[in-house]
């Protein structure tokens, strides 16, 4: 009968195991400042809490919550609120020193920042490192009115007509673009675009944009 040998186990410390020690990775959270993107954009552009929520579709105290960091927005609610005020959601979650010196924009490659039955707003020219100057090519489908064009207080801007005709309304004056044809103006007062035509207008809105935004 065979007999069983015991194998002594070897005394001292126990043997390792061989496998090396996991590193926990310490993730860097950039410091995007949604909240306060968010109030200086609706500032700049002359916004009210309740302007931006009819503009959004995002209630006040939401957008107050968002403001003064209480809430973090969802994906959805920011979409709304990047729409509501002509950026890039990217706008608001990347940090500052992030955008670049230059960018090379191809048609296909646009960002599309509204799209409604109204017309199109697409950019075609973002945010630099040290740039102040943002321009968005834009479409007014016959009949309609632009509700929050790209205009921003403390600047100026330009509206160059590139096809169709386009009604240019600041205050009380009322001034009427065709083919070729532009505006040139302080950003102070409220600007309001109107397609009376029968074809779409096309036209672009150069906008310079604070330093701080």
């Amino acid at each position: 009968m065979a007999t069983k040998t015991k194998t002594k186990k070897a005394a001292g410390r126990p043997r390792k195991s061989g496998k090396l020690p996991v590193k926990k990775n310490h993730i860097k959270i950039p410091d995007v400042r949604i909240g306060e993107k968010v109030r200086t954009l609706r500032k700049t552009r002359g916004y009210s809490i309740q302007k931006l929520s009819d503009l959004s579709g995002v209630s006040p105290a939401g957008i107050y919550k968002i403001e003064t960091n209480g809430m973090v927005p969802t994906v959805t609610t920011l979409v709304k609120l990047a729409t509501a005020l002509e950026r890039r959601m990217s706008h608001f979650v990347e940090e500052d020193d992030e955008y670049p010196a230059f960018r090379h924009i191809r048609k296909k490659d646009r960002a599309v920042l509204s799209s409604s039955q109204e017309g199109r707003t697409e950019a075609v020219a973002e945010r630099l490192s040290r740039g102040r100057l943002v321009s968005v090519y834009r479409t007014l489908e016959p009949g309609s009115r632009s509700k929050n064009p790209l205009v921003q207080a403390g600047g100026e801007y330009l509206i160059y007509c590139l096809k169709g005709e386009l009604t240019v309304s600041r205050g009380d004056q009322t001034y009427r673009l065709k083919e070729g044809d532009s505006f040139h103006s302080e950003s102070s007062g409220r600007t309001n675009l109107e397609n009376a035509g029968r074809l779409a207008a096309k036209f672009l809105v150069v906008n310079t944009i604070s330093p701080v935004v």
